[in-house]
């Protein structure tokens, strides 16, 4: 039997002509409504209401990895932040311990002009 141009093939005419070699593609809406028309309007609910869900889902998951995402963001940089300014107390309390040794206290001292009391020295604190 000579094959036909795939437009005059059907699901009902292929059995009978013989022929298996059929495109999805030409019968898949009637196919398709066919198969919804059978379903009671409660099944129809039912897997529409599963679809709805899956896409919801599907929109949460993208939102709540954005949120993340943003959160971890957010986080590195108040990290940075606070290692910055760790970094600068570092360096003040070593500016102050500097500032503070009694040896560059009494050669301040003495340059100018006073003498070093150790009766009179009070050590302050933070």
């Amino acid at each position: 039997m000579a094959a036909k141009p795939k437009e005059y093939f059907d699901i009902r005419t292929a059995k009978e002509n013989g022929s298996y070699n059929i495109s999805a593609d030409s019968i898949a809406p009637e196919l398709l409504r066919r198969k919804f028309s059978k379903l009671s309007t409660v099944e129809k609910v039912f897997y529409l209401s599963i679809i709805f869900s899956a896409v919801m889902l599907a929109v949460g998951m993208v939102f709540v990895r954005t949120k993340i995402i943003e959160v971890e963001q957010n986080t590195l940089e108040i990290q940075t932040e606070v290692s910055t300014k760790e970094d600068t107390l570092k360096l003040y309390d070593q500016q102050i311990n500097e500032l503070m040794n009694p040896d560059r206290v009494s050669g301040q001292a003495k340059d100018n002009g006073l003498k070093s009391n150790n009766e009179n020295v009070i050590k302050a604190t933070k």
